[in-house]
């Protein structure tokens, strides 16, 4: 069951566009089976999933995006990815997302929440997640989810 949503970046700058395509083909690259994510939020925030044909990973199956947080997290957590998250030199992390991805993001996670039933408490970036289990730290998504939660608002999951 599925109980968590983890927001990522695609460390990409923000004048790189990047597709679940993309991502799939960076994942097999490492050996993967593909796209470790659910859900691809593109620059011009067209959300890219399964469901709609993309490279993505269907949201029914286990992610492979949080896989050095500890066992069991890829099976409960559902995956975000949004393009962007680097500078132009890709040297430092940068909250560049497009107001686009922002609303795309924000109507996602409602969505997600009311299929789930996922508490906001449960919505995490994945520095979050890390700092949670203790794992190898990183920067990504390169804003902070939690502020970001209250400063839109983000309201419990309807019951």
């Amino acid at each position: 069951m599925k109980d968590h949503i983890i927001i990522h970046c695609s460390a990409t700058p923000y004048d790189r566009e990047v597709t679940a395509a993309d991502i799939d083909r960076w994942h097999r690259s490492q050996g993967w089976l593909g796209n470790g994510y659910h859900y691809v939020i593109r620059r011009d925030g067209i959300i890219e999933s399964k469901a709609n044909g993309d490279r993505c990973r269907p949201v029914d199956k286990p992610g492979a995006h949080v896989g050095g947080c500890g066992a069991g997290w890829n099976k409960r957590a559902i995956g975000i990815v949004l393009a962007g998250g680097m500078d132009l030199e890709m040297e430092n992390p940068s909250d560049n997302y497009t107001h686009e991805q922002y609303n795309a993001l924000y109507w996602l996670i409602g969505g997600l929440r009311a299929v789930f039933n996922i508490g906001k408490e449960c919505i995490m970036g994945h520095r979050d997640l890390i700092e949670l289990t203790d794992s190898s730290p990183k920067a990504c998504p390169s804003f902070d989810v939690k502020k970001w939660m209250e400063r839109i608002g983000l309201t419990p999951a309807p019951i």
